[in-house]
C-alpha cells in the first residue's frame, strides 16, 4: 500500500541583488530598484568604507527582513547565497576600465572628502593622478572588475588568467549581466529574461549623474587616450587592464547572445527607449540622446 504524504514547504522567495561595483551606473540601477520594490529595496553596507559583506551577511539580513526583494551594496561580494527557501537573481555591471578609471578620477575631483585618493584627484592632472595610483594604490587601477568578480574584491596580486575565466563564468551565469556601454540593451535583455519570476518589472529609468551620459557616447579613440595620459602612460594602463578589457569583450558577447533570443527585439529595444523619454520627460530631466550599437540594430532585424 502507497503512502502518500504532503510536506510543508515554504514558498521560494525571490530575491534580486545587484553587487554594485563603483562607477559602474549603479545609482541608476538602484533609483530603478527602488520605484520598482517600494517599501521592499535595501541598500546594504559594511560599517566603514572598506567593509566587505559575504552571502552568510546577505543571507542573515534577508532573515531579519522578509520583506525585502530587492537589495544593492557596493560592499557584497561573490558567491552569491545558495538557499534552499530563495531564488536569487544577481546583477552586475561592468565597464570599460579606461572609461571607468576616469569617471573615477572625476567623481575624486568632485568630492569633498579628506582621504587621501580624492586630495590626490582634485591637485592632480589626470596623468599624474593614475601615476601616483599605480605607485600607491594599485588595487584601484589593476583589473579592478576581474578582482572584484574573481576574488571577492581581495587585491593581493594582479589578475592572472585563472581570475579571468572565473570572473567570465560568472557573467555567464549571472541573472543579470550588464555593460555601462551597453545600458540599455542589458536592461532589456532583463525586463525579458526575469518576467517569469518579476512579471510586472520596468526597468525604464533616468540616469542619476551627468557622467553616466558617456555611455551613449563614441569609444574613445586612441589618440583621445594618448593625449589625457600619455602614449607610454596609456599603453602601461593597456597592460595593466588586459584582464578586464577581455572580461567586457566576453560580457558583451553574452549580452548579444540573450539578445538574440528575443522575438521582435528592434521594437522592444525602441518601446524601451521612448519609456525612457517619457519618464525623463515626466521628471523634468533630459537624457542624452540614444542610440543601439550597430550589431544591435542587426540583430534586432534578424530577430523580426
Amino acid at each position: 500500500m502507497r503512502l502518500e504524504v504532503s510536506v510543508p514547504v515554504t514558498q521560494s522567495r525571490y530575491v534580486l541583488v545587484h553587487y554594485h561595483i563603483f562607477k559602474n551606473g549603479g545609482t541608476t540601477i538602484e533609483s530603478i530598484l527602488e520605484r520598482e520594490f517600494p517599501g521592499r529595496f535595501a541598500t546594504l553596507h559594511g560599517q566603514g568604507s572598506e567593509a566587505v559583506l559575504d552571502a552568510e551577511d546577505l543571507l542573515e539580513f534577508l532573515h531579519r527582513h522578509p520583506g525585502i526583494t530587492a537589495v544593492s551594496s557596493h560592499h557584497l561580494r561573490y558567491p552569491k547565497p545558495l538557499s534552499r527557501r530563495a531564488v536569487f537573481f544577481d546583477c552586475c555591471f561592468l565597464r570599460n576600465p579606461l572609461d571607468r578609471l576616469l569617471s573615477s578620477y572625476s567623481h575624486f575631483r568632485r568630492s569633498n572628502s579628506d582621504d587621501p585618493v580624492s586630495r590626490w584627484a582634485r591637485s592632480y592632472t589626470p596623468r599624474e593622478f593614475v601615476s601616483r595610483l599605480i605607485n600607491e594604490a594599485p588595487h584601484l587601477v589593476t583589473e579592478v572588475q576581474v578582482t572584484q568578480l574573481a576574488n571577492a574584491g581581495v587585491f593581493t596580486r594582479p589578475a592572472n588568467e585563472a581570475d579571468l575565466d572565473r570572473a567570465a563564468a560568472l557573467i555567464r551565469d549571472m541573472a543579470v549581466p550588464g555593460l555601462v556601454e551597453m545600458f540599455d540593451e542589458s536592461l532589456v535583455v532583463a525586463e525579458h529574461y526575469l518576467r517569469p519570476a518579476f512579471p510586472t518589472l520596468r526597468l525604464e529609468y533616468v540616469a542619476q549623474n551627468v557622467g553616466q551620459a558617456t555611455r551613449h557616447a563614441p569609444m574613445k579613440s586612441r589618440e583621445y587616450w594618448e593625449d589625457l595620459w600619455g602614449k607610454d602612460l596609456y599603453e602601461r594602463l593597456l597592460r595593466m587592464n588586459e584582464m578586464d578589457t577581455e572580461l567586457v569583450l566576453r560580457t558583451r558577447h553574452e549580452i548579444l547572445r540573450r539578445l538574440d533570443g528575443i522575438p521582435r527585439l528592434a521594437g522592444k529595444l525602441a518601446s524601451f527607449q521612448a519609456r525612457c523619454a517619457r519618464l525623463a520627460a515626466d521628471s523634468g530631466s533630459r537624457q542624452p540622446a540614444r542610440r543601439a550599437a550597430p550589431e544591435m540594430v542587426a540583430a534586432a532585424g534578424a530577430g523580426g
